[in-house]
């Protein structure tokens, strides 16, 4: 009988932080939170030796690399008095844990990664429920920046965010691109403009998320988006398209933002999206900073191809605990564009970054 011997080679770095990651007790807001199960005995050790890697991988990295792990815990409490979801809920509000990094190649070119994963963190299941919600690599330097993976939509942060602006509510908006399968470009800014450009690349014949029951990807697989900005002073303006094109039942969206910056501490935006045979959008926003927390406030109206015009309000505040810990409560007022129920939804919530 041959005998086989391995011989395991740990640093001695590796082996201070592999002690250390199985004998530290971590204060509460290190546990690892998934589907509200603090992991312990075998998912413990995998921490441990996680830790030990990261840890090991730090020590031993090139000059000029960084690897940072992050996340935060957000819960909230709601209340609906009309459609099928009426009543009160208490649900994780959008949880997350990540690993971001970057690397210096030269000192005009810099690589990047983000890694975020997203898990309900409000009750206990038997099973790990884990999702992505972001992934990409790229490059960034003079010429801007190269990213490709799963990332927010460039058209939604620019013209869709300022106006939903809230922390549980949810506005209705124009139908963009879905995110994956992406490679975008983001310009520098010059003399106060600045160039987004993105496209999804599916392939032929790949099932994708769909914007409706009927929606089946087109047969080139492709959809493309395009932002352009411009900033001067305290007004900044985007203008946004995105083509819809992985969609077959659905045409292009046209947006454009404007934001004022009244005061350091107060802004106010307006936007108007417009779907082609499908709905035009009107928005506007405003948020004041109080020194603890926001003050925010949102309206829009939404014109339907078919149906009757509808109007949604909503209005919230923010208090920071820490710099990294806040509360907040919100209220907003739904009208519907199929009969003439007006949903009311109120919301208070906890995030906590680390």
């Amino acid at each position: 009988m041959q005998l086989m011997r391995v011989v395991l080679l740990i640093s001695a770095e590796s082996l201070d932080c592999f002690i250390v990651a199985c004998t530290y007790q971590a204060p509460t807001r290190n546990y690892v939170h998934i589907k509200g199960k603090t992991r312990m005995k075998k998912s413990i050790i995998a921490i441990a030796v996680s830790s030990a890697a990261l840890a090991s991988v730090s020590v031993h990295a090139a000059e000029g690399s960084t690897v940072d792990v992050y996340g935060n815990i957000q819960y909230a409490l709601t209340d609906k008095d009309a459609g099928s979801d009426a009543g009160s809920e208490f649900a994780d509000n959008g949880s997350t844990f990540g690993f971001k990094g970057e690397t210096l190649i030269n000192d005009d070119l810099t690589a990047f990664f983000k890694y975020e994963l997203e898990a309900d963190a409000d009750e206990k299941s038997g099973d790990v429920s884990v999702g992505l919600d972001q992934a990409f690599v790229g490059l960034k330097g003079g010429f801007g920046k190269v990213q490709v993976g799963t990332f927010d939509s460039i058209y939604n942060n620019a013209i869709q965010d300022s106006v939903d602006q809230f922390e549980n509510l949810s506005f209705t908006n124009a139908t963009t691109t879905e995110e994956g399968d992406t490679i975008a470009f983001f310009s520098p800014s010059m003399n106060g403009f600045e160039v987004q450009l993105s496209t999804q690349v599916t392939g032929d014949g790949e099932t994708i998320p769909t914007a409706g029951a009927d929606d089946l990807q087109t047969e080139d697989g492709s959809s493309v988006t395009g932002v352009v900005k411009y900033s001067t002073g305290a007004l900044t303006v985007a203008l946004g398209y995105d083509q819809n094109g992985n969609y077959t039942d659905v045409e292009e969206t046209v947006g454009l933002s404007a934001s004022y910056e009244l005061q350091s501490n107060l802004n106010v935006t307006a936007k108007f999206e417009t779907t082609s045979d499908a709905q035009d959008v009107v928005g506007l926003a405003a948020r004041y900073g109080y020194g603890a927390g926001d003050i925010y406030a949102s309206v829009q109206s939404i014109s339907p191809d078919a149906g009757d015009d509808f109007n949604e309000y909503g209005a919230g505040v923010t208090y920071s605990l820490a710099s990294n810990v806040y509360v907040y409560g919100e209220v907003g007022s739904f009208e519907n564009a199929s009969n003439s129920d007006t949903d009311t939804k109120t919301a208070v919530g906890v995030y906590y970054g680390f």
